[in-house]
């Protein structure tokens, strides 16, 4: 009797010790794990809201790829432009013709409702004009495009042609275009959400019209274009009327850095033209702003 009070007097104590371990070390472990498990959750539905926010606010582009036929459209080359109209000039020097887009083809295919339905536009750029707000030139025609008009002397830029058509996808904003607390997302979650406004397009040039831009760096494009045409600098206050401006800011033209163009726009980098939407239905073209960003 007195052997098994003993056994049973150890075993008492051992369950006592287990015990006294849980309660001091695993115990804290677990609420640790039940924490641990609420914060993935959270962050879980943190992520599938915000990409239910960017899906929703996806709109419409089109890319500029290789046609199969000639057509007006196209990158580079010599500019059509309609009689009577001059070669722009820029700071310094004749601008450098970027581009030129029959708006009626493209509307066969879709594009933003906010562009015109007729008309071509053609776009110039100012090398020396990197920073201000009409570093590019937007030029808006009814008349009938004439022959290719050559290049004047002086122009520090001349880009290999390529006739375009147009492919029509979906643009989802980057994180910048967001009015979302990330502050939730895990690392993880937040690299795969940055990455998502560009991966329909992989590794491909990205030459587009509409949708949202494709950044190569950070910043809030929109805002940016509201200060250059306001003549402020980058780091100037963004008042709540800036903010509500900001919002007309359209992406009229991606144009990224195309070697097979001779296109290189600073390091790799891409050049975005945008206009106020009211402008654009207005067939008001005068006031585009342009941004470039670099690798």
């Amino acid at each position: 009797m007195t052997r098994l009070l003993e056994i049973l007097g150890f075993v008492a104590f051992g369950l006592a010790a287990y015990v006294a371990f849980f309660a001091v070390v695993g115990l804290p472990f677990y609420f640790l794990g039940k924490r641990s498990w609420k914060a993935v959750e959270a962050q879980r539905r943190a992520s599938g809201r915000i990409r239910g926010v960017m899906t929703r606010m996806a709109r419409e582009t089109l890319l500029l790829v290789p046609a199969k036929e000639s057509g007006f459209s196209k990158l580079g080359g010599e500019p059509e432009l309609p009689a009577g109209a001059g070669w722009p000039e820029g700071r310094k020097r004749p601008r450098t013709f970027v581009g030129q887009i029959d708006l009626a083809a493209f509307r066969q295919h879709g594009g933003p409702e906010w562009l015109p339905q007729q008309g071509r536009l053609y776009v110039f750029t100012d090398e020396d004009g990197w920073g201000f707000a009409d570093e590019t030139k937007v030029l808006y025609s009814l008349e009938p495009p004439g022959p290719a008009t050559a290049a004047p002397a002086g122009v520090p830029s001349r880009f290999k042609e390529r006739r375009v058509a147009f492919l029509p996808t979906r643009s989802v904003p980057s994180t910048d275009w967001l009015d979302a607390d990330l502050s939730q997302l895990s690392d993880e979650d937040l690299d795969a959400v940055a990455s998502l406004h560009d991966e329909p397009y992989g590794d491909e040039l990205q030459h587009r019209i509409g949708g949202y831009p494709s950044e190569i760096q950070g910043g809030r494009m929109q805002v940016e274009c509201e200060l250059r045409r306001r003549e402020l600098a980058d780091d100037a206050e963004v008042t709540p009327a800036i903010e509500r401006a900001a919002r007309q800011w359209r992406l009229l033209l991606q144009v990224d850095s195309d070697p097979a163009l001779g296109m290189n726009w600073g390091d790799g980098g891409r050049l975005y033209v945008f206009v106020r939407e009211k402008d654009a239905r207005a067939g008001d073209f005068s006031r585009t702003v342009a941004l470039s960003q670099s690798n």
